[in-house]
């Protein structure tokens, strides 16, 4: 059987019983869980405040008008598109899955995580107890060779032990995870954004914090000179890609100059308090002036071929 068990941890002897870690992770967890989604409603948001094409869009339902329910509309849409049984759309879903093995080398307590982002894997191997780890790698995978730093009986021990978990014989488990005991993050990106309408949120966050307001500019300014280019539609994602960098270099030089440096920038996004106002409420969405998009379209076609 094909194992893939990259994020396999061992609980060390500085954790704690599993009902008192579960508490710890789940601290921790619903902490990096907040780090990770306020800047997904704040790039979302600004899409909304920034683009004339997205607030047009007819995206159905009377709610959508509302600044952030088409933020949110935006969000879940792209989600649904993706294709990941993992995650179930939403990159920023968490949990995690306990067993324990018990021979002649003693009980082990070993856990996997299933996180849509790294940043929660990280975390675990972060939490500690007295200056010691929780966690430790306990990864394993069939599919190439042994990692040269891991010794080979300790591979080897990795291999048995997680085959006993998987009890990859037994067809009610078919040699999944599933049966283990576990945890699993309550939170969603859904219920963070419900959060923000109603008023059940940190006042203190300030979304132009975790999208700014130059980003927001170069961001527009990319959009604008990619619909005055008028670039040929070509196949090869390396040709995209290509451009893409090209169109990146002459409007980072571009905002170099005395005028791009004097350019008038977005107007900041509205406060979390704020966000439940129609479309029709917002200032104008920000259009770069047209003399700017033309000199940055001269650098772009000033560019020599060679450098990409």
């Amino acid at each position: 059987m094909s194992i893939k068990l990259y994020d396999g941890l061992r609980l060390t002897a500085h954790a704690p019983d599993l009902f008192e870690l579960t508490r710890v992770i789940s601290k921790r967890m619903r902490e990096v869980f907040s780090e990770l989604a306020v800047p997904v409603i704040a790039r979302n948001v600004a899409r909304v405040v920034d683009d004339t094409e997205v607030r047009e869009r007819d995206i159905g339902g009377h709610l959508h008008k509302y600044t952030v329910y088409r933020a949110r509309k935006l969000w879940l849409d792209e989600q649904t598109g993706l294709d990941d049984h993992i995650t179930i759309h939403d990159p920023l879903r968490f949990s995690i899955v306990f067993g324990q093995v018990d021979d002649g080398h003693g009980a082990r307590r070993l856990a996997h995580p299933f996180a849509g982002n790294r940043a929660y894997t990280d975390a675990l191997m972060a939490l500690e107890a007295d200056r010691q780890p929780l966690f430790v790698d306990y990864h394993y995978q069939n599919q190439g060779d042994r990692p040269p730093e891991i010794p080979r009986d300790d591979w080897k021990r990795r291999r048995d032990d997680w085959n006993r978990l998987l009890e990859a014989d037994d067809r009610e488990t078919d040699g999944t995870l599933g049966h283990l005991p576990g945890w699993q993050l309550p939170n969603s990106i859904d219920g963070v954004f419900d959060a923000v309408l109603h008023g059940d949120t940190d006042t203190t966050i300030d979304l132009n914090d975790h999208c700014t307001i130059e980003h927001r500019m170069r961001r527009a300014l990319n959009r604008a000179v990619t619909r005055s280019l008028d670039l040929d539609e070509v196949n090869a994602i390396s040709r995209v890609l290509i451009g893409n960098r090209r169109i990146r270099r002459a409007i980072s030089q571009y905002l170099d100059t005395p005028e791009g440096k004097a350019l008038p920038p977005p107007v900041p996004l509205p406060g979390v308090r704020e966000l439940d106002v129609t479309m029709s409420e917002l200032p104008p969405a920000y259009e770069p002036p047209a003399e700017a998009v033309a000199r940055i379209c001269e650098f772009y076609r000033e560019q020599p071929l060679a450098r990409d």
